[in-house]
């Protein structure tokens, strides 16, 4: 009672050392935090932490980072990393921990720019109407933006050139600029496609063989996209599953992404629009 008597009369203003001699207690007790509550007691919920809960909720497959970064665009102001991960380790939201990090390969790639290095890979995808469908993406590394993609009902070179052409155009990308990095598959190595990216004046980069790390950034994509859109839903048509698919790229866009500080592809790519504008330059 004395101590928590004192803790009152600090809070009103009085000095901690006059209070605590008073009381007969010492200054430590009076500074001390309080106990945590008793296991499975939970403390109560204010309007912030019912936002990062709902914000944990609606994105499950997140851990603390990403979710501390939407609930603080959420909320207009900064939310503190540990205080989501307490609130997600409390209501049991928490995700299974990640690897330790990874060491650098052989052949690594610096990049210095947009559209410098596109990855460029396939993945299945299950449609009701055809069975297996395949869809083709290129991820630009500086950005992180999709540069562009197609889902077909067969993986060959032509599907694979049609979806690096049709970047380079909407992209409006030089010759001699891009280096395109794939890996070793089938549509990728043939003679066909490696012409289409000579004429094109695009430098073919190849990752090595069993090693997925090489194209470490459209493969995490892929990852996230299976765990957010894929698996999350039954697509009866061809031109559903591009409806959901689409519609997951352009929230995708304005979504925090933790390799770029947690801004968003669409924010990293405004500034280097910015930084090449040149009236910006001339200003």
């Amino acid at each position: 009672m004395r101590v928590a008597r004192s803790r009152e009369l600090v809070a009103a203003g009085r000095p901690a050392a006059m209070v605590a001699r008073v009381a007969g207690i010492s200054r430590q007790a009076i500074y001390r935090r309080p106990k945590r509550p008793p296991k499975g007691q939970r403390r109560p919920l204010d309007d912030v932490d019912r936002e990062v809960l709902q914000v944990a909720r609606d994105n499950p497959t997140d851990g603390t980072r990403m979710v501390a970064a939407l609930a603080s665009r959420q909320a207009g102001g900064p939310v503190n990393r540990k205080r989501v991960q307490r609130l997600m380790r409390e209501h049991r939201l928490l995700q299974p921990k990640r690897s330790e990090a990874r060491r650098r390969r052989p052949g690594y790639f610096q990049v210095t720019r947009p559209n410098e290095l596109w990855h460029l890979d396939m993945t299945s995808v299950w449609v009701a109407e055809h069975g297996w469908c395949y869809l083709n993406a290129a991820i630009d590394c500086c950005t992180r933006e999709i540069a562009g993609w197609e889902l077909d009902v067969r993986s060959r070179a032509q599907e694979a050139s049609a979806v690096v052409e049709r970047a380079l155009h909407d992209r409006h990308v030089a010759g001699g600029q891009l280096t395109l990095g794939t890996d070793n598959g089938t549509a990728y190595t043939s003679r066909s496609f490696r012409s289409r990216l000579t004429e094109q004046d695009v430098c073919h980069r190849r990752g090595g063989y069993r090693d997925p790390e090489s194209q470490a950034f459209i493969e995490s994509w892929f990852s996230k996209l299976k765990l957010r859109c894929i698996w999350r839903e039954e697509f009866e048509t061809l031109e559903q599953a591009r409806e959901k698919i689409g519609a997951y790229i352009d929230g995708y866009h304005h979504r925090p992404h933790s390799g770029l500080a947690y801004r968003t592809p669409r924010e990293v790519a405004a500034t280097w629009k910015d930084h090449t504008d040149p009236s910006n330059i001339a200003a």
